[in-house]
């Protein structure tokens, strides 16, 4: 396990493949069933979900807003720990690129799902759910009070970022080629709802990612909560006593 140091992503031309190794396809099927195999442990903490990955498929293109709405600036995850699961010399080159790649779908998909004001009202696009494998989808929407923010998104008026965190452990080969990913999220808003009262808003999750036709793909959350937690509202300095109360 090799730790990346703070430093810009690398560019592809800069990569140099270290030699493959003769047992590089066992090692690669051992390593993404230890990842399986974390996966069904951490399922037991929270909500889990995970799929066999058979067909290739697209992912989020952008989170544009229709015509008309006012602009707004997307949001970005903060990159913090990239680990690389490999040996080679350019390992951690590769991860941080593999890091950027991976913060550049999550945020997008964050961004929809809860920064939206459109999906407020709307509710979460069909685009969104695009990130997660096409076997993955269903259970995703099943699992979508975890995974965004669910019903209550209807009654937000404003919502601001306080804390966002990625960290990312990315899984290369003997090729120095990046194949599989844990992403784990840590994600705090605080806003008010349309009623006026204030609303703290965290979510957390644990997504497994692996590359398809050069995208990184959801195959799996062993882990995802969302919670949303809303002020009673403070009766007013002149409101009137209540009925049947006596006054001094």
């Amino acid at each position: 396990m090799e730790s990346v140091p703070d430093e810009q992503p690398s560019l592809a031309g800069d990569l140099e493949p270290p030699e493959e190794r003769p047992n590089a396809a066992r090692s690669r099927r051992r390593l993404l069933v230890g990842l399986l195999i974390i996966a069904v442990a951490l399922a037991g903490a929270g909500i889990g979900a995970w799929a066999v990955i058979t067909t290739p498929k697209s992912t989020p293109g952008g989170t544009g807003s229709p015509a008309g709405t006012p602009a707004r600036p997307p949001f970005f995850f903060r990159i913090g720990d990239v680990t690389a699961d490999s040996t080679g010399r350019r390992a951690v080159n590769v991860a941080r690129d593999a890091s950027v790649e991976i913060a550049g779908q999550l945020s997008s998909y964050y961004d929809t799902v809860f920064m939206d004001p459109n999906t407020w009202k709307n509710g979460v696009p069909d685009r969104a759910w695009l990130l997660f494998d096409r076997s993955l989808r269903a259970r995703a929407r099943q699992d979508s009070a975890s995974l965004t923010l669910g019903p209550q998104a209807a009654s937000l008026e404003s919502l601001r970022v306080e804390n966002a965190s990625l960290s990312v452990e990315v899984l290369i080969d003997a090729r120095g080629n990046p194949q599989a990913a844990v992403a784990n999220v840590e994600f705090k808003a605080r806003g008010s709802l349309v009623t006026g009262q204030p609303a703290a808003i965290a979510n957390t999750a644990s997504f497994l990612l692996q590359l398809e036709a050069g995208e990184w793909v959801v195959f799996g959350y062993p882990t995802a909560k969302t919670s949303i937690d809303v002020q009673a509202p403070t009766p007013s300095a002149g409101a009137s006593p209540a009925s049947g109360a006596t006054t001094p």
